[in-house]
């Protein structure tokens, strides 16, 4: 966990390098030449000579801006190579010019980087979770969790909360919610490493000690039980949101449910009117049917005198 008021570029830079911060109690003092070392100046004067004469294929072993620096580079010393033969200096004696300049630049950029230079200045303006206790890390991801919750909300984006003192408070009292877990902390180890814990006097002592150790967790714990509260309600108030832009969303369809209702309406009375010709039809097939009843049993009338009179 990091002070919150630590500019924002420094910041990410140490998160981005985790390695770069040190456990509380660490003693820091600025380091000798930058930083620099023995090592450092044999390191650069061993690669000194490639980066004179080959930058590309030494830049090659790095990525970005080094890489394409070691093809320019190498560009270059085409070009200083070609003026060295045209006006007949000898390559030997430029060699060697071109290594010091390679191997002062790379001992320049050696030593303390700034990861490293912020991880130390910056000493006091941050907690690592893996210097605390279960209990005290525990609260700190609780408080964490409930913040991210709250600025991560749809009401919050949608700024239908405070979202500047959101911004601005909430990661504030992490932050103090930090500090005190990490005081309690150390407070706590240097509280169960007392020597001689059953001198009458000592454990009086210490009783009150743990007693103002307990007090300061129940008050950090009510602390981040209203973030949890907080949390908790923006959560119900995302839900609501998304109620009310669901039933938006369908008030905005009214006029399309109303026209299918109309034409529903147009459907029934469309209904009516087919199943009136419907029966229509059934009453002239019936009439059709009779009549032709009627004409084959009046064509039977007709046959039976006819054979009759045979």
């Amino acid at each position: 966990m990091i002070d919150p008021e630590v500019p924002e570029r420094s910041r990410k830079l140490l998160q981005e390098h985790p390695e770069a911060l040190h456990p509380p109690g660490t003693l820091l003092r600025k380091p000798r030449f930058g930083g620099r070392t023995w090592r450092d100046l044999g390191m650069c004067l061993l690669h000194a000579p490639g980066w004179a004469l080959l930058p590309a294929v030494m830049g090659s072993f790095h990525r970005g801006g080094v890489q394409v620096f070691g093809f320019l580079a190498q560009a270059g010393v085409i070009c200083a190579g070609g003026l060295a033969v045209y006006t007949g200096t000898s390559l030997l004696s430029v060699a060697p010019a071109g290594a010091a300049v390679a191997a002062g630049v790379m001992f320049g950029l050696c030593g303390e980087g700034e990861a490293a230079r912020l991880g130390r200045t910056l000493r006091d303006r941050y907690v690592r979770p893996e210097d605390l206790g279960d209990s005290e890390v525990d609260l700190l991801h609780r408080a964490g969790s409930a913040v991210a919750a709250v600025l991560g909300s749809e009401v919050n984006r949608a700024g239908l909360l405070d979202d500047v003192r959101n911004t601005v408070t909430l990661p504030a009292q992490v932050w103090e919610i930090a500090q005190t877990l990490a005081q309690v902390d150390a407070l706590r180890r240097e509280h169960e490493a007392v020597p001689d814990r059953r001198d009458p006097r000592i454990a009086v002592m210490l009783h009150a000690q743990g007693e103002a150790l307990a007090l300061a967790t129940a008050s950090v714990t009510r602390r981040v039980g209203a973030l949890e509260d907080y949390a908790v309600q923006v959560v119900a108030a995302d839900d609501a949101l998304r109620r009310w832009e669901t039933a938006q969303r369908l008030s905005t369809r009214s006029d399309a449910y109303r026209e299918l209702l109309a034409r529903t309406v147009r459907d029934e009375l469309a209904v009516t009117q087919i199943e009136g010709l419907t029966e229509d039809a059934r009453r002239i097939e019936e009439a059709l049917l009779s009549s032709v009843d009627q004409a084959r049993r009046s064509g039977l009338r007709l046959v039976v005198p006819v054979k009759e009179a045979s």
